[in-house]
């Protein structure tokens, strides 16, 4: 008998340790997760050229089964940070040739835009039939965020290392960077498929690396997030324990994408820590899923702002038992709550809440166009239907309304022999560089003619200047300069 109370035992603890049958089915009384007809993990949100904000997530396996289980990459998309739509599955483990006897599974993966085409950054977590784990990053793309995805590189060269948790971000100056497991880097190749040169490892002024590498820009500063290396279980009598690595998201923050960093602190505390409002757990002064360790973090910004990306177990725990318990850290969801600064630059750390974040409400035109006649320049020349400049050559737009924020800028090229580029800055011509335009032959072909860059700190009342960048004499022909991206679309039914 002792045997048989043992097995029961020991079954009992996987199910509340991998999850259990989600029993109830009543709808989720708060804000928070976003998401809440389906278990979502490790959001990656950019606002894309539509001018909604999309979020890509790794799934969790609704009868749980730890992260072996994780089998799919879903899309999300929203106008107004509250109401969200599921796009669906835009990669599956059924999109990969798995050898029998081998599990695969696919973790938390990055999402980007650049010149007509959406990059798909994940990474695979293969056990072999011989019990050895293989882990690398592959690329996936397509020209729609709202369909499936096809494998362009099944397994990135230079990635070999641990490959984990790839984030993906370009800087201001055009230049694409892949950040990923173990503090490690590199600079993307044009195509956006392999690492350019050797990786190296980011100094982030710490030796707490654990995951879940994440860097984003604001106000000339790179700030570079990731889960610390934690030990111990949540006591539930002491989840404050000083005793214990806790599991935090860290950051870092410099002036250089690839370090050296400073170290700065907390920006998001563990799980459920002195979370606003919701239930409690029986007996406690905490919400049940304080209790589980997963973090998992990513900021974005939107129409003047920013916002923190995480998960947490809560919808677990409303669907087992009512928030009786803690739920399963295998089964988590995707939450979002404000992300605010200090005068200094430095980060507040995160509110959580169950209530999530206000509506948005967008009034404005998607697009802006900069008028030929309107252009102020001493070099370039101003036809009828183009403009043609050359290196250092500087074109000024007064007065441009961007309102709340406009993301991206486009223009339509004559292709060059020499690759040249359009600096998008405000205020001045060394003022702030919200973007970089690439003119050259493969973006021509790609992208239709047209180059695109994505915008940062584009809004309010702005005097616009297009610095030119090319070499000699060579000259840059272009039209039709557009802000785009300043409200969202609606989707079509």
């Amino acid at each position: 008998m002792n045997k048989i109370a043992a097995i029961i035992l020991l079954l009992i603890c996987s199910l509340q340790l991998y999850g259990q049958k989600n029993m109830n089915q009543e709808p989720y009384p708060y804000g928070n997760p976003v998401i809440t007809h389906m278990y979502t993990a490790d959001a990656a949100p950019k606002v894309m050229p539509d001018g909604r904000l999309w979020m890509v997530t790794s799934v969790d396996h609704k009868d749980g089964g730890g992260y072996s289980t994780m089998h799919a990459l879903h899309a999300f998309s929203t106008d107004d940070m509250v109401n969200w739509v599921d796009h669906g599955e835009i990669l599956g483990i059924n999109d990969f040739d798995v050898p029998e006897g081998e599990d695969w599974a696919i973790w938390a993966p990055d999402i980007i835009y650049r010149n007509g085409t959406y990059y798909l950054y994940f990474p695979m977590r293969n056990k072999l039939k011989d019990g050895k784990i293989d882990r690398y990053v592959a690329v996936a793309e397509s020209d729609r965020m709202d369909k499936r995805f096809t494998i362009t590189n099944p397994r990135m060269k230079g990635v070999e290392r641990a490959g984990l948790d790839p984030s993906v971000f370009i800087d201001d100056d055009g230049v694409a960077y892949l950040y990923w497991n173990q503090a490690l880097m590199g600079e993307l190749t044009e195509d956006m498929r392999e690492i350019k040169g050797e990786m190296f490892k980011l100094d982030y002024g710490a030796n707490n690396f654990m995951e879940a590498a994440w860097m984003h820009k604001r106000n000339g500063k790179y700030y570079y997030n990731y889960h610390t290396r934690y030990n111990g279980k949540v006591a539930p009598s002491n989840p404050n324990d000083s005793e214990r690595k806790k599991s935090h998201l860290d950051y870092s923050m410099g002036d250089s994408p690839k370090g050296p960093l400073k170290h700065m602190g907390v920006i998001n505390y563990e799980l459920g820590y002195n979370t606003i409002g919701g239930p409690k757990m029986p007996n406690q002064e905490y919400v049940p899923w304080r209790l589980t360790q997963s973090n998992h973090g990513a900021v974005v910004e939107y129409h003047g702002q920013e916002y923190f990306f995480y998960h947490t177990s809560a919808l677990s725990s409303w669907r087992h038992d009512k928030f009786k318990e803690r739920g399963v850290w295998t089964q988590r969801s995707v939450c979002v709550d404000s992300l605010n600064y200090r005068a200094d630059g430095s980060v507040i750390p995160v509110q959580q809440t169950v209530k999530g974040v206000d509506k948005v409400i967008i009034n404005q035109a998607f697009g802006v166009t900069l008028n030929r006649k309107d252009a102020i320049t001493e070099n370039a020349d101003i036809k009828r239907r183009y403009f043609l400049a050359q290196n250092e050559d500087i074109i000024k737009f007064e007065n441009v309304d961007l309102g709340s924020g406009y993301y991206y800028f486009e223009v339509e090229f004559e292709a060059t022999e020499i690759n040249s580029k359009i600096e998008v800055r405000k205020g001045s011509p060394n003022g702030l560089l919200m973007g970089t335009l690439l003119l050259n032959s493969r973006v021509l072909t790609a992208n239709n003619g047209i180059s695109q860059t994505f915008l940062r700190e584009a809004n309010g009342l702005n005097d616009i200047y297009l610095i030119i960048k090319s070499e000699g004499d060579t000259k840059v022909k272009f039209w039709k300069p557009r802000f785009f991206a300043g409200s969202p679309k609606k989707l079509k039914i």
